[in-house]
């Protein structure tokens, strides 16, 4: 009976041209599909192994009716758009809530997320806003679209060659900007399924002339023109993935280094929140762009085991806790980019254009031994000095240092010198607001005009009446340390502001979530700061050398203090905090310690499920 129902099926529903053909294009479309889901453009892209192949499908459903183009084109369209609103909406609800007569209030509140994400990113559009709600809709529409248009071409216009070669250019350009992120054996594939399936395509046509005209063949051409064509194909295909290894490297560095290449991949970037795969791994561990890092969650025991770099630091400090790594200086209510950088080049041992207080601080020689990927952010303790080989440095204004990249090849063994501000609790005292470079307090107190009142709340709650901007700082590192730390916590919600789901729901976290709050506690009281990814430094072995672990992946704030500069504080709870050490010497100074600065305690569970107030705030 299962024969008979799958005989059935088979003839019911057998394409013109034969099931073969299909399969083939079938194969093809999920070549393409798997290599786009592989960049991992963004968290749904996952959303193109559904749409490429229902879009195939619909379009050669309908470009075998017997409808006109503009009425099919119509229908697959509106499929299209329903598709995407309702995959990336999640606008289906669960069958149990269905049952239980709440569907429809489900639906109504996906269907308002996905109206405001729509709406922040038109709020932050050209500004690059890492919203990637347009992104991630025109990416399905594409690979809806796209693979539909390949199924009309051949099915209803007769012509394999555009609709292969409009997959192709599809898959050419996300492999391009994918930079190496995609599946290396996807076009390979997709080119030897093309070929075969021309091959197939070409036959049948002939094979209908022949029998329109009466000509007799044999039918044993068929398995020897397949063989022919599948050994071809498959030659070609071991071909084109040996390709980039005699490769046109000069011509595709020369190509991208063009002006219209580099407009559009900065267009991009603005409009649409997405930063390249191939450009994430050079800012910061983890990725480039958002924060917070889900790989850290779970706390796998291969973090613990995978050696990203060692090194040597003299002279020993202890206020060397940090391998800065990048800053982050854009907080857009789901996470941390960067705002728009220059790039100039740093020859080998030229010092850095830095404006610092070098009677505030130590300077430190290193020597990095970086293990882990390749990867060409150049890690070390505080700001870089100088570098033993030739790097890029990335600057947000002429003084403002973002990060430094070795040009590559970048050697994976380095030396550096450094420099860590390591100012007295006395001094940062003195330091005043109104002395702060007008740059500096305008760009770093930036906020998302969506974030919640009760995080501006609780910042005010905390530190608002602390004497000095370091005596606020403290008081909200102090604050933040109370919360329990811990990576055993679910990935954040997508819709949901970071900082404000750690500090009244989730109520734990790891340094991510530390490190966001107190960056946007911070500018809600007016203070200057800047989230930094790097590593915790480890205790040196007998022989001076320091092994750092993946699972050491950190982030912390900087400060910006008036008279001394950019200032690191340690919220996450675990970890010493450099004011302790401040507080020693200060002790060790003056002979009586300082009284500490009053907190309240974190807002209570109950308080922290009722949005948007701070009655129970103690």
């Amino acid at each position: 009976m299962l024969l008979d129902a799958l005989h059935w099926f088979a003839a019911r529903f057998r394409p013109a041209g034969g099931w073969l053909p299909f399969l083939l294009l079938f194969a093809a479309v999920g070549a393409l599909a798997v290599s786009v889901a592989d960049a991992e453009w963004l968290p749904e892209v996952v959303v193109v192994l559904w749409a490429a192949p229902l879009g195939l499908l619909m379009g050669t459903i309908l470009a075998q009716r017997s409808l006109r183009g503009r009425i099919a084109w119509l229908l697959l369209g509106g499929y299209a758009l329903g598709f995407t609103f309702f995959y990336l909406g999640r606008l289906a609800p669960p069958l149990s809530l269905v049952l239980d007569g709440r569907g429809g209030p489900y639906f109504r509140h996906q269907l308002a997320l996905l109206a405001d994400r729509y709406r922040q990113w038109l709020l932050g559009a050209g500004g690059g806003d890492a919203e990637t709600i347009l992104f991630a809709s025109g990416l399905t529409l594409l690979a809806w679209l796209v693979p539909a248009a390949a199924a009309w071409l051949i099915y209803r216009r007769q012509r394999p060659l555009v609709a292969l070669g409009l997959l192709g250019l599809f898959l050419a350009v996300n492999d391009y900007f994918a930079a190496g992120h995609g599946s290396p054996w996807a076009a390979p594939l997709f080119v030897g399924l093309a070929l075969l399936l021309l091959a197939v395509l070409d036959f049948r046509e002939r094979q209908d002339s022949w029998q329109l005209r009466s000509i007799d063949f044999s039918e044993e051409i068929r398995p020897e023109l397949l063989a022919t064509a599948a050994a071809i194909a498959g030659g070609l295909a071991v071909l084109s993935l040996m390709a980039p290894s005699v490769g046109a490297g000069a011509l595709a560095r020369a190509f991208a280094a063009t002006p219209a290449v580099r407009y559009a991949e900065g267009w991009l970037t603005r409009v649409t929140g997405i930063e390249t795969p191939g450009s994430r791994n050079a800012a910061a561990p983890g990725g480039y762009g958002t924060l917070p890092r889900t790989f850290l969650i779970g706390n796998p025991p291969s973090l613990h085991e995978t050696v990203v770099m060692t090194a040597t630091l003299h002279p020993a400090s202890p206020h060397a806790r940090h391998w800065r790594g990048a800053s982050y200086d854009v907080y857009t209510g789901h996470g941390w980019t960067l705002s728009p950088e220059t790039r100039e080049p740093l020859p080998a041992g030229e010092p850095l254009p830095l404006d610092l207080h070098l009677d505030a601080g130590a300077t430190f020689s290193q020597t990095i031994n970086w293990r882990y990927d390749d990867r060409t952010l150049r890690y070390t303790i505080g700001l870089p000095l100088r570098l033993d080989h030739a790097a890029a440095a990335y600057w947000r204004t002429p003084a403002d240092l973002s990060r430094v990249h070795g040009q590559r090849p970048a050697p994976r063994r380095y030396h550096a010198r450094s420099y860590l501000p390591t100012p007295s609790a006395a001094r940062l005292r003195q330091s005043r607001r109104e002395e702060i470079p007008a740059a500096h307090l305008v760009h770093y107190t930036q906020l998302p005009a969506d974030v919640p009142a009760r995080v501006l709340e609780l910042a005010r709650a905390v530190g608002g009446e602390a004497a000095t901007p370091y005596d606020q700082a403290r008081a909200l590192e102090a604050f933040l340390r109370q919360y329990p730390y811990t990576l055993d916590v679910p990935p954040p919600p997508a819709v949901h502001d970071p900082v404000d789901y750690f500090l009244f729901e989730l109520q734990r976290g790891y340094c991510d979530y530390y490190a966001s709050s107190m960056v946007v506690m911070a500018r809600a009281l007016g203070l200057p700061a800047r989230l930094v990814s790097g590593y915790l430094a480890s205790p040196p072995d007998e022989e001076g050398v320091q092994t750092i672990y993946q699972i050491q992946a950190h982030a912390w704030t900087e400060i910006y203090f008036a008279g001394v500069g950019w200032i690191a504080f340690e919220p996450t709870a675990p970890f010493p905090t450099p004011d302790a050490q401040r507080e020693v010497e200060a002790v060790g100074a003056a002979g009586i310690p300082p009284a500490p600065p009053p907190i309240p305690a974190p807002p209570s569970v109950a308080v922290s499920l009722e949005r948007g107030t701070l009655a129970g705030l103690i």
